[in-house]
């Protein structure tokens, strides 16, 4: 039938013909539908001048406890004193994760010599809880962890550039968290010792009236996420209203101008909503009240022209007719408050805007007025209700930006409906603007509606229900071609913890399909020894050892061939699934079964970053390695690999026997709790470090007596005590900790504590 087709065609000549001349009507429709795309602009740019870089002092520090409070009467703070005696130890985070496993006093001493620049500015932050500084055994500031304000110190005010200095700092620590938790920079001015949002929060403060984030002002700050399914880069948008067309763009935020006032209004927390379309999708909008007005606000991804969408809808809610200005501007900061430098900015015909010399903005309607400059120079004219009047600016220090200005008449319950395109990720070209954005974002509705609800859940709280497709929605959103990346921002790379949890979810959602495509992918990274790298991609923060990568995968690939049956890709997986896990009884025997606590266990690693260090015995770890090894095993059985699965078997059986030996060993017989590691015996991290053992895989028995004790014990003295929430790290409530536990508490059949933290 299908040759019988193209035959058809092939002797219909005219046909052929008048579908090109169609086609030809089509296209010339379009472009005029279109305006052509404008010429880059020429930008003039001065070669930037040479300044010094900032360097952090991380070599010399030296660090000593003071539990007595004896050093200010001992003079520790002298350039002179002698502190050879003392332990190594260089700020940038608490001191208990170096091992130091105290609350107090204590000091932190460098000896070293300033930069030959005129001026040497140290700058320092994440004081936990006050800090006094001495530069050559003079007192210089005192600072507390509620300071508002980036602490700097003007160096060369106190020693000449280039002169030996000693920096004594002394800390009082008052429980939780100690320490210096940031590095201390030296730099040749104040903005070079600072990070990006303590930059804006320093000219929030120098400048109240400008029109800046209301998170500089000490509001709080989240954002959100949206994109296209399998994209490799995300738009975000914050609860204060700003956007970014990817996750590494400048933001884009409104402001309003009233000139009947003279004032110009930001977002603030409590004047704006931020919901997501329909409940249910993951699009996110906001809704900003401000005087008789409303402005809204959504952001998608518009699959058609592979092109990033910002809709807003300005409505005028009073009974009279009234002026307003809306200023579209452009800085140079992130989402997440850190700097996205903008060094040269231009616009055109106030509608095509260029940063940093690539498309960025397209406007579907020329603004009123438009111009670039320094974040100064634009800030100053929108407070007057103006714009700057240059087409170009170039800004070596990277603080450029930008600002589209909308003269809106409204007549009473008038609106203006305004669109702005952007490309989905930087370096493309500028995106078509004149479309039917409504059109493009029902269709964006249809494609997720589509998506996320291949399964449902239907239960009386319609909260619960509503968000089940939305964390659908978030979790394909974070499929990249390699696998899922669990964040835009820091965690934009494939870490096989997260794929674990994250296939999980989507099995059980309907979207075995791209489960059963990324696991390839993370197998395809699989090292000679076996050893599967636990962060994959090209941005991998790091590559270090953590050893619960390998049961994950294995415990995945298990879970994938339980919900689908396909024999096919789990006979293609096994060599490498077989690999895995002899990686796993080869590491293990590699530790030569030391006597102790640490018998039989895996060695230390750094698989759980955020609850020890790197030297410590997880036994996060060793749970995953059982639940792998057990997967490996039912895996080999399924495949008819007998003696595989007998072996795989023996050695889950051996490791858990050595799991519950090394628990007793630390906490003596019949104990108490399990704690986070051989090394570690106290703080919160045990919940959370506890979690593998019942969930996703239950390597022990829910019903037994160790499990049930540990488990009240992290109820009653992490959760109870704070009505659910979950106390973490640094004394934080921590949503993703309390819902890990939370699985853990409804497979241990303790209800009341699930909804509780829920």
């Amino acid at each position: 039938m299908m040759g019988g087709a193209r035959g058809a065609v092939r002797d219909a000549p005219g046909l052929a013909k008048s579908l090109l001349f169609l086609l030809a009507l089509t296209l010339l429709a379009a472009c005029a539908a279109s305006p052509a795309l404008p010429s880059p602009p020429v930008l003039v740019c001065d070669t930037p001048v040479a300044t010094p870089k900032p360097a952090t002092l991380s070599e010399g520090w030296r660090f000593r406890t003071d539990p007595q409070d004896v050093g200010l009467a001992d003079g520790w703070y002298e350039a002179g004193h002698d502190d050879a005696g003392w332990q190594a130890l260089t700020p940038g985070r608490p001191w208990e994760f170096d091992g130091i496993d105290y609350d107090g006093v204590a000091w932190y001493r460098l000896r070293t010599t300033l930069p030959d620049w005129s001026q040497v500015y140290a700058g320092f932050g994440g004081v936990d809880d006050a800090a006094t500084l001495w530069v050559n055994g003079a007192a210089v500031g005192s600072w507390g962890a509620a300071e508002s304000l980036p602490i700097f110190v003007e160096l060369t005010a106190h020693a000449d550039p280039g002169s030996e200095v000693v920096l004594a700092f002394r800390i009082k620590d008052e429980g939780i968290y100690g320490g210096l938790k940031q590095p201390v920079v030296l730099g040749p001015d104040v903005v070079s010792v600072m990070d990006g949002a303590q930059f804006t929060v320093w000219q929030a403060h120098a400048h109240p009236d400008w029109p800046l984030p209301s998170w500089s002002r000490g509001a709080p700050l989240a954002w959100t996420m949206t994109g296209a399914l399998s994209g490799d880069d995300e738009a975000l948008m914050s609860s204060g209203g700003a956007i970014a067309p990817w996750s590494t763009a400048p933001t884009v935020i409104l402001w309003l101008y009233d000139p009947a006032t003279g004032a110009l209004h930001t977002p603030t927390q409590d004047a704006l909503t931020f919901s997501l379309v329909a409940e249910t999708l993951p699009i996110p909008r906001f809704t900003w009240a401000l005087e008789g007005a409303t402005a809204r606000g959504v952001l998608f991804h518009d699959a058609t022209d592979d092109a990033v969408r910002f809709h807003v809808t300005v409505t005028n809610e009073g009974a009279a007719a009234r002026d307003l200005s809306l200023f579209v501007a452009v800085q140079p900061s992130a989402i997440n408050t850190q700097s996205r430098l903008i060094r040269s900015a231009a616009v055109q015909d106030a509608a095509w805007l260029w940063i940093n010399a690539a498309p960025f903005l397209a406007a579907a309607a020329p603004a009123d007025a438009a111009g670039v400059g320094t974040r100064a120079e634009v800030m100053r004219a929108a407070i007057s209700g103006a714009a700057p009047d240059a087409p170009t600016v170039c800004d070596p220090v990277g603080n450029g930006a930008a600002v589209l200005r909308y003269d809106l008449s409204l007549g009473a319950g008038a609106a203006r409906d305004l669109d702005f395109a952007f490309p989905s990720r930087p370096g493309d070209p500028f995106p078509p603007a004149g479309v039917n954005v409504l059109d493009r974002l029902a269709q964006t509705q249809a494609l997720w509606t589509q998506e996320t609800q291949r399964a449902s859940l239907t239960v009386p709280d319609t909260l619960v229900s509503a968000g089940v497709p939305a964390s659908v929605g978030y979790l394909l959103l974070a499929l990249d071609a390699d696998g899922p990346h669990p964040g835009p921002l820091a965690h934009d790379a494939v870490w096989v913890r997260d794929a674990a949890y994250i296939g999980l979810a989507l099995l059980q959602m309907g979207h075995a399909d791209v489960v059963g495509a990324y696991i390839p992918e993370i197998l395809a990274a699989q090292e000679a020894d076996g050893r599967i790298p636990p962060i994959q991609g090209p941005l991998a923060p790091w590559d270090d050892d953590e050893w619960d990568a390998q049961g994950q995968i294995l415990f995945l690939a298990m879970a994938y061939y339980r919900f689908t049956g396909d024999g096919e890709a789990l006979l293609e997986w096994y060599p490498a699934l077989r690999a895995a896990a002899r990686f796993l009884v080869e590491l293990r025997a590699a530790e030569s079964a030391p006597a102790g606590p640490a018998a039989g266990l895996l060695p230390p690693s750094k698989s759980v970053e955020d609850i020890g260090p790197p030297d410590w015995r997880h036994y996060w770890d060793n749970f995953w390695a059982v639940a792998g090894l057990e997967s490996a095993a039912y895996v080999a059985g399924v495949l008819g690999e007998g003696p595989d699965a007998v072996w795989m078997q023996d050695e889950a059986d051996a490791l858990r026997d050595a799991i519950v030996a090394s628990i007793e060993a630390v906490m003596g017989p019949d104990p108490a709790y399990i704690p986070s590691a051989v090394e570690n015996l106290e703080g919160p991290s045990m919940a959370r470090g506890t979690v593998p053992a019942l969930w996703p895989y239950e390597v022990f028995s829910p019903d037994d007596p160790l499990l049930q004790r540990a488990f009240d014990y992290y109820h009653q003295n992490w959760i109870a005590p704070y009505e659910g929430g979950f106390l973490h790290r640094e004394a934080q409530f921590w949503p993703y900790g309390g819902l890990e536990l939370a699985h853990a508490y409804l497979r241990l059949g303790r209800g009341d504590v699930l909804h509780q933290i829920l």
